[in-house]
């Protein structure tokens, strides 16, 4: 049998965990960065409380702010805004 001291049992039991953890978030972000949607594009920013959020529906020109319930024009060829209008 092989005899080993506590502290060293607890670091390799550590150091084995780790090593699983750091393998397992480099395949995922491998795999995934072939397929990774930039979401930047959908980020807007309303001009009247500065709130940032996430608006996946491009087929909408115009959007509320999920905060101040504004309506935003959003301009359909860069996904920014053109031009807003207060609720």
């Amino acid at each position: 049998m092989i005899k080993i001291d506590f502290a060293l049992a607890i670091s390799i039991y550590l150091t084995l965990s780790l090593l699983l953890v750091i393998g397992y978030w480099i395949f995922y972000n491998w795999y995934r960065g072939k397929d990774i949607v930039h979401e930047s594009q959908y980020i807007y920013q309303c001009p009247y409380c500065t709130y940032i959020f996430f608006h996946y529906n491009v087929n909408k020109e115009v959007v509320i702010c999920p905060k101040c319930q504004s309506y935003l024009q959003i301009n359909s060829f860069n996904g920014k805004e053109e031009k807003s209008d207060k609720k």
